[in-house]
C-alpha cells in the first residue's frame, strides 16, 4: 500500500496548467472514491505535447471510473474544469469542440451546465434543444463529477435519497436549542450593534430574526438557523468594521494598526484553546471521532485566518484595509465564541455507537490527513499557476486575507510532526481539513465563481448561475453519502445539519444583494461536511 501520489505527473509534454489540473483531479476523483488513501496510487503517461485546464473534468471521471472499476461508454467525451468541490466549471470554444468532437467519430459530449453552444442565424444564442435540433451530436449538460460520472459510464455512482433523512430526537433537541441561542444572540447583536453599522446589514438581521420564528414555528430548524447564523456572522463583520471606522478618526490609524494586531493574536491563543479543550474531550465512539475536525472548522479556520492578518496588517497602509481586517476579526471572534459551541453542542448530542478500534482508526485518520494536505497543495499549485503568481500578504485584505492564511496553512502543515497520539493526529486532520477548505475557496472563488468583495464588503459573483449550481450540488452530494451511510447502520447527523443549514442560508438570500455572501458560507460548510462523510465511508467499507 502506498500513499495517494499527486506528484507522478510530470511528464515531458504536459504544460504546467495541465499538471496542476491533473493534480486536482487526481484529488478530487480520490476523495469521491471514499477509499482509503493508503490504497491508491496514481502516475500518468503523456505521449505528447498537451496544456490547458479543460481536460479537468474528464480526468476526474477518468480516474474515479478506474478506482470503482466502472468502464468508460464508447462514443462519449467531455470538455470541462473540475472545481475542488467536484463541481464541473465553464471553458472557452465549446461550439468549436463540438465540431471537433463530431469530427472525431464521437456521438455524445459532456459539458459544463449553462455552456455557450453557438448563435444561430440572426445571432441568437442557441439554447440546447435548438443546438440538439440541428445536430447529429448528443450534448449532455452537467452540473458535478458524478453526474458527468453517470454520463460517461452508465452508471450512477452517488444517488439522491428518496426521502431526506431524519435526525434523532437527541439531535433534535440540540438543534433546538442552538437555533432559539442563536435567535437570542441575532436580537442581541443588534440592540448593541455600534453607532455607523451600515443599515443594509441591520435590515439584513432584522429581516432574518423575524424569519427565523417563521421558520422556527413550521419547524424547519435547518433553514431558521441558516438564516439567522447568516445574518449573525454578517452583522459581525459589519460591526467591527463600524467600530474600527470610529477609532480610526478619534484614535488614529496607528494605534487601531497596533491595537488590531494584538486583537489578532489574542483571537489565536482563544481558538487554539477552544480547539484542544475539545480535542482533549475526543469521543469514544467512530462517527462522533470522525465527525470532529469538521466541527473544529470554525477554531482551525480562525486561527488560519489569524495567521493570515499576522502577515498582511504589518502592510497596511490605507484605513480601509484595518476596516476590512476588522471585518474577518469580527466574524472569526463569533465563529469561535458562538458558532464552534454550536456545532460541538450538535455533535455530541448525536447517536454513535460504533466503537473505536485506536490504532487502525488513528491510522487511517493519518493517512486521510495527508490526502487533504496533498489536496489543497493541489489547489494552491493550480491557483498560482493560474494566477502566475505565489501566495503571499499584500496588506489589501482583498480577499479576506485567504492568500497570507492558506500560505500560512500550507507552512503549518509542512512543517509538522508524525502524530503521536490520536489527540494529535484529530488536530492535525483538523487542520489539513481547514487547508483543504480554504485552498477549495480560494481556487474556486477565482476560476469558477468569478469572486469580488467591494469597499461595502459585497461579495459579488461573475457567474451567479454557476455559484448556486455548486452550493445545490454540494448539499446533494451530501445527502448522496449521508444516504450510503445510513444503509450500513451509521449515523451522521451533525455533518448534514451543517450542510442543511448552510445551504438553507444560500437559497434563502438567492437573488438578493447578499446572494454570493450566503453561498460562499453555504459553500465552506458543504465543503467540510462533504470531507466528513468521504472519511467515514472510506473507513466503513466493506472488507472485501
Amino acid at each position: 500500500m502506498s500513499d495517494v501520489d499527486l506528484t507522478q505527473i510530470d511528464s515531458a509534454g504536459a504544460g504546467p496548467q495541465w499538471r496542476a489540473a491533473t493534480e486536482q483531479a487526481s484529488a478530487v476523483a480520490t476523495l469521491l472514491s471514499a477509499r482509503d488513501p493508503r490504497d491508491i496510487d496514481l502516475g500518468f503517461t503523456v505521449s505528447g505535447p498537451i496544456d490547458g485546464p479543460s481536460a479537468g473534468g474528464i480526468l476526474t471521471v477518468g480516474i474515479l471510473a478506474s478506482l470503482t472499476n466502472t468502464p468508460l461508454l464508447r462514443g462519449v467525451t467531455m470538455t470541462g474544469t473540475i472545481s475542488p468541490d467536484g463541481s464541473i466549471g465553464e471553458v472557452g470554444g465549446v461550439p468549436t469542440k463540438l465540431k471537433a468532437a463530431s469530427d472525431a467519430g464521437f456521438t455524445t459530449v459532456v459539458v459544463p451546465e449553462g455552456s455557450f453552444l453557438g448563435t444561430d442565424a440572426e445571432g441568437n444564442q442557441l439554447s440546447l434543444e435548438d443546438f440538439q435540433a440541428t445536430s447529429s451530436l448528443t450534448v449532455v449538460p452537467v452540473r458535478n463529477v458524478l453526474e458527468a460520472f453517470t454520463a460517461l459510464t452508465g452508471t450512477v455512482y452517488a444517488g439522491q435519497p428518496i426521502s431526506p433523512l431524519s435526525p434523532s430526537a437527541s439531535s433534535e433537541s440540540a438543534m433546538t436549542a442552538v437555533t432559539a441561542g442563536m435567535q437570542d444572540r441575532l436580537a442581541a447583536a443588534l440592540e448593541t450593534a455600534p453607532a455607523g453599522t451600515d443599515p443594509e446589514t441591520l435590515d439584513l438581521a432584522s429581516s432574518a430574526l423575524s424569519r427565523m420564528q417563521d421558520s422556527i414555528q413550521r419547524h424547519d430548524l435547518p433553514r431558521a438557523y441558516g438564516e439567522g447564523a447568516f445574518a449573525y456572522l454578517r452583522l459581525a463583520r459589519a460591526a467591527g468594521a463600524a467600530s474600527a471606522r470610529a477609532d480610526i478618526s478619534s484614535r488614529g490609524f496607528d494605534t487601531v494598526a497596533a491595537e488590531l494586531l494584538q486583537k489578532t493574536r489574542d483571537l489565536r491563543a482563544t481558538a487554539m484553546t477552544a480547539r484542544d479543550a475539545a480535542i482533549a474531550n475526543l469521543p469514544t465512539k467512530l462517527e462522533q471521532l470522525i465527525d470532529l475536525p469538521g466541527a473544529l472548522g470554525w477554531a482551525t479556520f480562525a486561527i488560519a485566518s489569524c495567521d493570515g492578518l499576522v502577515e498582511d496588517l504589518p502592510l497596511a497602509t490605507t484605513d480601509e484595509a484595518l476596516i476590512d481586517a476588522a471585518r474577518i476579526l469580527g466574524e472569526e471572534e463569533v465563529g469561535v465564541s458562538n458558532m464552534l459551541t454550536d456545532a460541538l453542542v450538535v455533535l455530541r448530542a448525536m447517536p454513535s455507537k460504533t466503537d473505536v478500534d485506536t490504532v487502525s482508526v488513528r491510522g487511517f485518520i493519518d493517512g486521510y490527513t495527508n490526502l487533504l494536505t496533498r489536496a489543497g497543495n493541489a489547489n494552491v499549485d493550480y491557483y498560482t499557476t493560474l494566477a502566475g503568481t505565489e501566495l503571499r500578504a499584500d496588506g489589501r485584505f482583498s480577499n479576506d486575507s485567504m492568500s497570507a492564511s492558506v500560505a500560512a496553512l500550507h507552512d503549518t502543515l509542512g512543517a509538522t510532526t508524525s502524530p503521536t497520539t490520536m489527540e494529535e493526529s484529530v488536530s492535525a486532520n483538523a487542520t489539513a481539513m481547514t487547508y483543504f477548505v480554504m485552498s477549495n475557496g480560494l481556487l474556486s472563488g477565482a476560476q469558477s465563481y468569478g469572486f469580488t468583495i467591494d469597499d461595502a464588503d459585497m461579495r459579488t459573483s461573475v457567474y451567479a448561475t454557476i455559484l448556486d449550481t455548486a452550493v445545490d450540488s454540494g448539499a446533494a452530494t451530501v445527502e448522496s453519502f449521508a444516504e450510503r451511510l445510513r444503509n450500513r447502520g451509521y449515523t451522521v447527523g451533525a455533518p448534514l445539519w451543517s450542510s442543511r443549514w448552510g445551504t438553507s442560508a444560500a437559497i434563502a438570500n438567492r437573488s438578493s444583494p447578499e446572494a454570493a455572501n450566503a453561498a460562499w458560507i453555504g459553500l465552506n460548510e458543504t465543503w467540510y461536511d462533504a470531507a466528513t462523510l468521504f472519511m467515514l465511508t472510506a473507513l466503513t467499507a466493506p472488507q472485501k
